[in-house]
């Protein structure tokens, strides 16, 4: 082969590389009542669905977690039609669930009635084309009070029972025949590094438990702006990362960034490095782009 020919081929293949990194991105899709591009008003209003098919068409997204909270009881037709709408555009749809408070074990309970009812009942009914792809789940510890007003010693209690929240969830799911039903959180850059936290050994014992309980996390790399920040925030996070374990860099459309081609640049990048990547949110996003037009 010639220099001109092993050059193309070479073009060619970092080329093909970063393209399978950007059709993997994905997007939170939130409530938001009242926003016509919100989880609602996608259940709810079908006339400004395509809007936000198109977005999640142009930025190459292919997952979007969304917020459909009780409609998978209450607009369970309108709910799978939705879905089936993101499945013909080889778009997956994850069912999101948020809620801080059910790293408690006193909620517990609640939690897993709340994910039989919402999530487990409706996988069950719906048809193959219409169910969702994963669970996701967004539990902040760190945004309580508790949190807030605890030491060192109890911040490490609450990320143990994140863990102890999260193998519930999975028992739950796995009791109701939905062992290939992928379960994935959300967690910032600095569970490993937080002097607030102070681990004896980096949190590597906690992290090694959540990915014994988890297919995959986001890590919330908010408020930086360059691909090298987030690559060296994310470093212990990243290592992780496995055949059967993702690890996913998350960016949001924020004052961050100067405009979108800034933010595009880096999530370029991020991708060259063979990350990647999530957006939050998929609203805020469209109507980001519309005000840098």
């Amino acid at each position: 082969m010639s220099k001109g020919h092993t050059l193309l081929a070479t073009i060619l293949m970092l080329t093909t590389s970063v393209c399978a990194q950007a059709i993997e991105r994905a997007t939170w899709l939130w409530k938001k009542g009242g926003d016509p591009l919100g989880a609602t008003a996608m259940i709810t209003t079908q006339s400004t669905q395509q809007t936000l098919i198109d977005l999640l068409q142009q930025q190459t997204i292919s997952d979007v977690y969304g917020s459909y909270g009780q409609y998978t009881q209450t607009h369970t037709q309108a709910v799978a039609q939705w879905n089936q709408t993101l499945a013909a555009q080889g778009i997956q749809s994850h069912y999101l669930m948020a809620q801080n408070t059910w790293v408690f074990p006193s909620n517990h309970d609640k939690m897993l009635s709340k994910l039989q009812t919402r999530f487990i009942d409706y996988q069950h009914n719906a048809a193959p084309d219409a169910e969702f792809a994963a669970l996701h789940l967004d539990i902040e510890p760190h945004a309580l009070n508790e949190w807030k007003q605890g030491t060192a010693q109890s911040r490490q209690a609450l990320l143990w029972q994140l863990i102890a929240t999260f193998q519930a969830i999975r028992t739950l799911l796995d009791e109701q025949h939905m062992t290939r039903v992928k379960l994935y959180a959300d967690i910032p850059t600095w569970y490993d590094s937080s002097d607030k936290i102070d681990w004896p050994d980096q949190g590597a014992a906690f992290f090694t438990a959540l990915s014994e309980v988890l297919d995959g996390i986001s890590i919330m790399a908010y408020e930086r702006d360059n691909s090298a920040s987030i690559l060296n925030a994310t470093a212990m996070e990243r290592a992780l990362a496995s055949p059967t374990f993702s690890v996913r860099l998350a960016v949001d459309v924020s004052t961050t960034w100067q405009n979108p081609a800034h933010l595009n640049r880096v999530i370029t990048e991020l991708e060259a490095a063979q990350q990647r990547v999530d957006i939050h949110d998929a609203s805020d996003y469209y109507y980001w782009l519309q005000a840098h037009q």
